[in-house]
């Protein structure tokens, strides 16, 4: 629990930092990653071992999954910024390109969920997914001032 709340308190430290602008982007994502790791190894209870192996792969699959992701975005840049403005012609472009997006991102996490299961458990790999979603939910939550310490009446 005391493990918990360390993480939790830096988290919260982190969205602050982020939410107020100070610190350079550098800084302010090297904090966040700090603070995703320590929460996904925490949810996950990864073993000293099993986080030396796990951590490499898994920021090859983030790499990964943050070039598709820039792909699509820069696609996306390519074209008028509201949908209201897109001829029919560029919004089926850009279905196909989602879709095909789409496609790439499954097939990475299908490949990458592979090479896990060779280090980890299967109901770790469940865990990995829940304590993603439950970071993303967490910085959410803090950016929308429902954490702990982010009211002010």
């Amino acid at each position: 629990m005391k493990r918990i709340s360390i993480i939790l308190v830096g988290i919260l430290i982190s969205v602050n930092i982020f939410a107020q602008g100070h610190g350079n982007r550098m800084e302010i994502e090297k904090r966040y990653r700090s603070q995703k790791i320590a929460f996904i190894t925490d949810e996950m209870q990864l073993t000293p071992e099993e986080a030396q192996v796990f951590w490499p792969l898994y920021k090859q699959f983030e790499n990964e999954k943050d070039g598709l992701a820039n792909e699509m975005r820069d696609y996306r840049d390519t074209f008028p910024k509201e949908e209201a403005d897109l001829t029919e012609e560029q919004a089926l472009a850009l279905l196909s390109f989602s879709n095909m997006h789409k496609e790439a991102m499954l097939k990475v996490e299908k490949e990458y969920q592979k090479k896990l299961l060779k280090i980890i458990s299967a109901r770790k790999v469940l865990l990995l997914i829940d304590a993603e979603n439950g970071f993303r939910r967490h910085l959410l939550q803090e950016f929308r001032g429902k954490g702990v310490n982010r009211r002010r009446n």
